[in-house]
């Protein structure tokens, strides 16, 4: 018997999406501004009012082509319904003109977003405070330094390069206009941290001056980290704390 031996080769295929893929353009939109914000501005898009709509249809137009314009006019309905996904190449189309139409405080709130989304992004500081209930003072005045250090840190002031170019490309590619928009948040923020923070720092001088608590044990939050709080009893020498059970404090 003759046994007919089949040689087999294997051949490697490729599978399209599998390897060497680039990321959608959605993809790039949320890494570039968040998704909250991608939202705000396709949201805005599907609420604006007729002659808004118009505008912003007749800047697509000229930028696209009058076949995109004709798609896009006729297609809201079905993308604001859900009935037909938005392409990424349409949204990245519609957010690149929709903050030409926008006014001044709208574009304020979505470059709020990206800043928030960004600030998200980046590692957050830690600061661990320890108050000694019999002598505060040293414990406050290091939480009141740690809270400063908190909304005047460079971390806020010095934002990344690709928020500083979100921001751009959210004012019409405008350097001077980016720049306001971004020291006006950076502005507000630094205030609410400010305004935030000592309220805490008012209840826990309160509440240590009134002898209400033996141990506290609170956060304070802020967009870039946190304060840890604590406060500690020092234990008394051990014959201070016998003469104590025998003849009171």
């Amino acid at each position: 018997m003759v046994i007919i031996m089949r040689r087999y080769r294997y051949r490697q295929r490729r599978y399209r999406g599998w390897s060497n893929s680039k990321p959608s353009k959605v993809s790039v939109l949320v890494n570039l501004i968040g998704h909250n914000a991608l939202n705000m501005i396709i949201q805005r898009f599907y609420k604006s009012s007729p002659e808004e709509l118009d505008l912003m249809l007749r800047l697509y137009g000229a930028e696209h082509g009058e076949s995109a314009k004709k798609y896009a006019r006729t297609s809201i309905g079905k993308w604001k319904s859900g009935t037909v996904k938005i392409s990424g190449q349409t949204q990245d189309r519609l957010v690149r003109l929709i903050p030409a139409c926008l006014n001044t405080d709208e574009r304020y709130v979505i470059a709020k977003e990206i800043c928030t989304y960004h600030l998200n992004q980046k590692y957050k500081k830690t600061v661990n405070i320890s108050i000694n209930t019999e002598e505060p003072t040293n414990g406050l005045n290091a939480l009141s330094t740690a809270i400063q250090g908190f909304y005047e840190a460079d971390d806020i002031v010095e934002l990344p390069e690709r928020l500083t170019k979100a921001i751009t490309w959210l004012a019409d590619d405008d350097v001077t206009i980016a720049r306001s928009i971004l020291a006006q948040v950076e502005e507000e923020e630094a205030k609410l941290i400010e305004s935030k923070a000592y309220e805490e720092v008012d209840a826990i001088e309160s509440l240590l001056k009134k002898d209400e608590i033996d141990h506290l044990n609170q956060r304070i939050e802020f967009p870039n980290g946190y304060i840890q709080i604590s406060t500690f009893t020092p234990r008394k020498p051990f014959i201070q704390r016998i003469l104590a059970s025998l003849f009171g404090d």
